[in-house]
């Protein structure tokens, strides 16, 4: 397997805005809100869930079954939510929106928007309460080092393919200008975070992408795949094991650093991965298909309404999830 670190080709460009720059509609206070499109949740903690979704939609339970929808300052529709303790968490989006809470999601500021870009971001995660980073398409990549206050944007020409790499080195040798420019351009869709255990964080997307970083998304590496299409979903078991997921159904398990083809039996496109007390792997998609993975052994299901399931989350000995129809109960065979 080979691997590149080309730290040299990261390149920062200054964006450095604060929450009082951005003005934005309030999300509309729905009825059945829990019912609208959502797209992912998070466990806060063992006695709260938070989804978001459409319209910007944010909603709080603490079982799983009623929800509450929360006061949030944007209707631009919320991709992913991350909490890095019981009070502190965000929330991105399309317009490029970074949402941020203190309070457990109970109250909601914009830390940062921008509609101009019209580029969503995916994904989000913080390492501590200064540092953390988000993700999303046509290679979106912020970084923020004083807790979302400010967000610097960065290009990581780490996520291309080797022969991008080298014609972009060529081509900082003459123009560094259109260096920059061309990077900008044909940076693959970056989908998905895992979970950070321990030191090393994955990042999955566009193009057969696998990359990790071991320095905080400074720098990454990625995996040597012969597989060009989407990933959507990666996730780092408790155990070490890395799983990688995404486009028909495909789904890869990284050994000793090598990505490993697993016959999954459905052609669905995988959206999450959750990990249930037993070390035990549940994969969700479109058309209400599910993975049951463990070890070795892999079981495929489909929910009875066939509707597509985006987001999920082990909670209080159950499965929740974000749906393409609102927020439910999957009852795995």
């Amino acid at each position: 397997m080979k691997i590149y670190k080309l730290s040299s080709l990261l390149v920062c460009i200054c964006v450095l805005v604060t929450t009082k720059s951005v003005v934005a509609a309030d999300a509309y206070m729905a009825p059945l809100a829990s019912k609208s499109l959502m797209l992912d949740i998070a466990r806060v903690s063992d006695e709260k869930l938070i989804a978001v979704g459409e319209r910007g939609h944010i909603l709080t339970s603490v079982n799983g079954l009623d929800w509450q929808q929360q006061a949030v300052p944007t209707t631009a529709t919320l991709t992913a939510v991350y909490f890095l303790d019981e009070q502190h968490g965000w929330a991105v989006g399309h317009d490029a929106t970074i949402l941020a809470t203190t309070d457990g999601g109970i109250s909601w500021t914009i830390q940062w928007q921008n509609p101009e870009l019209e580029k969503p971001l995916m994904d989000v995660h913080f390492f501590n309460l200064k540092q953390g980073i988000a993700i999303g398409a046509y290679g979106l990549f912020y970084r923020t080092e004083d807790g979302g206050q400010n967000w610097t944007r960065e290009l990581h020409a780490e996520f291309l393919s080797e022969d991008d790499q080298a014609y972009l080195e060529d081509l900082k040798k003459e123009d560094v200008s259109l260096y920059k420019q061309e990077l900008s351009s044909i940076l693959p869709h970056l989908n998905h975070l895992s979970d950070n255990q321990g030191n090393t964080l994955y990042l999955v997307g566009e193009a057969g992408l696998i990359a990790f970083s071991e320095d905080e998304g400074k720098s990454w590496q990625r995996l040597d795949i012969n597989y060009y299409g989407s990933f959507f979903a990666v996730h780092q078991q408790a155990s070490g094991a890395i799983f990688a997921a995404g486009l028909r159904g495909n789904v890869y398990r990284i050994e000793d650093g090598n990505p490993v083809h697993l016959k999954s039996l459905i052609n669905s496109s995988i959206n999450d991965i959750v990990e249930l007390d037993n070390n035990q792997l549940v994969m969700v998609g479109n058309n209400g298909r599910y993975l049951n993975v463990s070890g070795d052994s892999i079981t495929a299901g489909q929910t009875a309404e066939g509707k597509a399931i985006v987001g999920a989350v082990w909670f209080k000995g159950q499965i929740v999830t974000a749906t393409e129809a609102g927020l439910q109960i999957l009852n795995i065979k």
